[in-house]
């Protein structure tokens, strides 16, 4: 839909897609919030990624007040595969706009008037991203817009932390839009395609918003559209295995793509430095000096093949080696089990 159409329709119907695997008691507590919204011309998708628990039971026995469609996926597809999933159903059917909302956060009720009226106020925008607070730290911010810092090889998060009130309630450009509540116009995913599903998860949305840019549209964050997020569900843990393996061998993706040849030599020489493993000698004065440099010495031989209980080295390496060998989607399933082990780790500890 061109932005002459937007000014002449009141109520441009909005597709909100929810993407929902083994968590449903979130997604329905997602849905919840959205059944308060105030804007009318909207209708839900929830996208179920090949849940393996009682998710598809407990969503299709939500009774919803709004027009809402469920669709199933039959297998894992990722962050970017299930929400492609959802949106392709959206363009189908005539979304005028597409929410992506992750199911394990709650909204504020104006939030689709907001990020509507900033639309109408941008014309030359096609990517937005709401302000997303801590939820269980509903004053303080997660997300109020990113820069890329090439001389760091980071993206920053500048607000983080803050309080809302220490902020501009102005809306600002934005490097990308974040993707637990990540709105654009359809017509942006027309032009420029979808999320690119070799991310599978993170990094997805941040190659879309620069692959919006670099078609012509500004990325913009509203400050005024308010969603509370429940930070690390969907990887147990933002420091878990699972998530340092994503994390890594995306960027080295994104990386190739949208930084400059120096970043990428720089992030590439800090990487090979990550494949050494560290020489470490247990600190435990109750087991002799003898006995713990031996244990090191064999906990450092199992690093070097990749084995033993260094489990966040384990998948640093696992990701830099699948990067190397063009392997991209779903992480391979020792990583997960990886991290189910991490986190028994960190239970017992």
């Amino acid at each position: 839909m061109d932005t002459e159409a937007l000014g002449e329709r009141n109520t441009p119907l909005i597709s909100v897609i929810v993407l929902n695997w083994n968590g449903a008691d979130d997604t329905l507590a997602c849905l919840d919030s959205l059944a308060a919204l105030t804007y009318t011309n909207f209708n839900i998708i929830v996208v179920d990624n090949c849940s393996t628990d009682n998710s598809l039971e407990k969503l299709r026995a939500y009774s919803s007040p709004f027009p809402l469609v469920l669709l199933e996926t039959g297998q894992n597809l990722g962050y970017a595969g299930g929400n492609n999933v959802g949106t392709r159903h959206a363009l189908e059917h005539g979304a005028d706009f597409v929410l992506l909302l992750n199911n394990d956060t709650t909204v504020a009720f104006d939030l689709l008037e907001q990020l509507i009226n900033a639309a109408r106020r941008t014309p030359d925008a096609g990517v937005f991203s709401a302000r997303v607070m801590y939820f269980d730290n509903p004053e303080l911010v997660w997300f109020d817009g990113a820069c890329w810092n090439e001389s760091s090889l980071r993206l920053e998060w500048p607000g983080q932390g803050a309080r809302e009130t220490e902020l501009s309630t102005m809306d600002r450009d934005t490097d990308y839009a974040c993707g637990a509540a990540l709105f654009f116009r359809a017509e942006v995913a027309r032009k420029i395609g979808l999320l690119d599903e070799m991310f599978f998860l993170v990094w997805e949305e941040v190659d879309w918003c620069f692959r919006a840019r670099k078609a012509g549209w500004r990325n913009k964050v509203v400050a005024a559209a308010k969603v509370w997020h429940k930070i690390g569900v969907s990887f147990g843990s933002e420091s878990s295995p699972l998530r340092t393996y994503f994390s890594i061998r995306n960027q080295l993706l994104w990386f190739s793509r949208h930084a400059s040849l120096s970043a990428r030599l720089r992030l590439w020489t800090n990487n090979l430095r990550r494949l050494i493993p560290k020489f470490h000698v247990s600190t435990d004065l109750n087991v002799s000096f003898t006995k713990r440099f031996v244990w090191a010495i064999q906990d450092y031989g199992q690093a070097w093949l990749g084995r033993g209980s260094r489990l966040q080295y384990m998948a640093t390496r696992r990701a830099i080696m699948d990067y190397m060998h063009g392997r991209f989607g779903d992480c391979p399933d020792e990583v997960r089990v990886w991290s189910k082990t991490w986190a028994a780790q960190q239970r017992d500890s």
